[in-house]
């Protein structure tokens, strides 16, 4: 009898590691990851009733979604996400708090996670880097041209809010995400490690002035930091370059294949764009998220390159 047993938990575990080996077992292992952080409407439009597939409504204001959104789509609040504290604005909220929130609008482990706006804006690519923090960047895409090339294109709307089971979502921070001004200031000059300066050149040069100056105590960059404008990144439909020219322009920007780019701006918004790009571009990627609004009030001992003063 116990021969007989094993000879049958023999055939099951061979039969198991026969089943593993099949093509499609490899293929359902990595349903869940996408190839580039942004999908097209035509790959959201032939994916939509996936259950694995979900689609987050990104706004700063509920009655957006209210007036009509893409079906299935859930509502995610922009300030549930990038709050902003009593010293510096749009922060990343606790772990804990991402997790309940993300749980709550039936996002698990095994979700794939489209997240849209009126276009590919930095508002959406903030939400990105929320979940590329949390772990599931690789399971995370941005709707290029957004909910304007949805709504053009004669998709399907809606205003008709899901009923949304709760998910089961595991966190797995990777801190390498998101660095501080010290990661940034130890960084400055290094070989393998390009800082690149998001916002546009009048506040890149310090050449702002007035109230449009943002406050900042010293005007400029930092140190060592070149300038690539998120406004530069999309086109005029609201969709993200395609890859070789977004690639083209990091080159241009003195960026290596092998350099980890950290990208900052005033308070870590363009700056998220500016990620999503490069990690569309397939380059290392970390946000300075206090960015200038952080850096310009410290002490000479994080640099600034500014205008010349009389």
């Amino acid at each position: 009898m116990n021969r007989s047993r094993h000879r049958r938990a023999a055939r099951v575990l061979a039969t198991l590691a026969m089943t593993a080996a099949l093509p499609g077992a490899a293929m359902a292992q990595s349903a869940a990851k996408f190839d580039a952080p942004v999908v097209s409407t035509q790959w959201l439009a032939d994916n939509l009733n996936d259950p694995s597939v979900v689609v987050l409504h990104l706004s700063n204001i509920r009655r957006d979604y209210t007036a009509g959104h893409i079906p299935g789509a859930r509502f995610l609040w922009v300030n549930d996400i990038a709050p902003s504290t009593p010293d510096l604005n749009t922060e990343l909220p606790p772990v804990a708090k991402l997790d309940s929130l993300l749980e709550s609008l039936g996002v698990s482990d095994n979700s794939r996670i489209v997240v849209y706006g009126p276009t590919v804006s930095t508002m959406v690519a903030r939400a990105f880097v929320t979940l590329d923090y949390l772990g599931a960047g690789d399971r995370a895409a941005v709707l290029d041209g957004g909910f304007n090339s949805w709504k053009a294109e004669g998709r399907a709307v809606s205003t008709e809010a899901p009923k949304v089971a709760r998910g089961k979502f595991t966190p797995r921070v990777r801190a390498e995400v998101v660095v501080d001004a010290d990661f940034v200031k130890a960084n400055i000059d290094k070989s393998g490690i390009r800082i690149l300066d998001a916002r546009t050149p009048d506040f890149y040069n310090g050449t702002v002035s007035g109230a449009m100056a943002g406050g900042y105590a010293r005007q400029g960059h930092i140190q060592s930091a070149l300038n690539l404008p998120f406004t530069t990144l999309t086109d005029s439909t609201g969709k993200l370059k395609d890859r070789s020219t977004i690639a083209a322009m990091f080159t241009s920007a003195g960026v290596q294949p092998s350099d980890r780019v950290v990208t900052y701006c005033h308070v870590g918004q363009q700056a998220s764009l500016l990620l999503l790009a490069a990690r569309y571009a397939g380059l290392q990627t970390s946000l300075y998220d206090g960015s200038y609004e952080d850096w310009s009030p410290r002490s000479a001992d994080y640099p600034v390159v500014g205008p010349v003063r009389k």
